[in-house]
């Protein structure tokens, strides 16, 4: 997974993209970007599960077949950021 930063606005958007099929779990990826963005240890963010249940997350835009699964986004908040995850794989992640 790669991330960029959208400079145009006051603050900056992170994007990541995520491989639903693949052995990485979203919420994972979400909590290490954020450490990473504000200079911290992994260990000295609060849990995810105080925002949204990382599993339900994880889950929520697979199929039981493999192929395309359910369209939609889930948009919640965690240390300071907006965090927008869509079935398609892009993640937003915007400082508040």
């Amino acid at each position: 997974m790669s991330s960029a930063v959208d400079s145009a606005a006051d603050r900056p958007t992170h994007h990541l993209h995520h491989d639903w099929t693949g052995e990485e779990w979203a919420s994972d990826r979400i909590v290490q970007a954020i450490a990473e963005y504000e200079k911290e240890r992994l260990e000295d963010l609060p849990p995810l599960s105080d925002s949204i249940n990382p599993e339900a997350l994880d889950t929520a835009f697979e199929s039981a077949d493999g192929s395309a699964g359910k369209a939609g986004c889930i948009t919640f908040s965690y240390y300071g950021y907006t965090v927008l995850v869509q079935s398609t794989g892009q993640i937003l992640i915007k400082k508040n």
